[in-house]
């Protein structure tokens, strides 16, 4: 376990896998661009139940959000655009709604954590995926 301090509150950070959940949701932008080919995510994802959120609530997201959009396509991957809030955000919602307990969350951003009700978080960060647990 890592604790990891940040300006949305302290964080319990455990060694989580993909394949402790049912479904994911991904927060693509956040988690793509941590990566040196974004195209690694979506592969990988196919072979999960992956739903991939993607930002387009701003005009300045929609190149990036047409090439995800055409990878989810090409992966055969559950694709929704996030229209009026950020990704991480619709995420959470999408989650919390359709799936709860069993399924996780996947974003690089903490604000997540401190949505969630019914599902983890996990937090990809330095190649790795950490449950997020407590902040305060």
């Amino acid at each position: 376990m890592v604790v990891r301090k940040t300006r949305k509150g302290k964080f319990a950070l455990i060694p989580d896998s993909p394949h402790s959940y049912r479904r994911l949701y991904v927060d693509a932008f956040s988690v793509a661009a941590a990566l040196r080919d974004p195209g690694e995510l979506f592969r990988s994802l196919a072979r999960l139940d992956a739903v991939v959120v993607i930002d387009a609530w701003h005009e300045t997201h929609m190149p990036l959000a047409r090439r995800y959009l055409e990878l989810c396509r090409r992966y055969a991957l559950d694709c929704r655009l996030s229209e009026s809030r950020p990704a991480e955000m619709r995420a959470v919602e999408l989650c919390d709604a359709e799936c709860g307990e069993g399924c996780a969350v996947v974003t690089r951003d903490y604000d997540a954590a401190l949505r969630a009700e019914r599902c983890a978080v996990l937090i990809f960060q330095q190649g790795r995926l950490w449950r997020a647990v407590g902040a305060r």
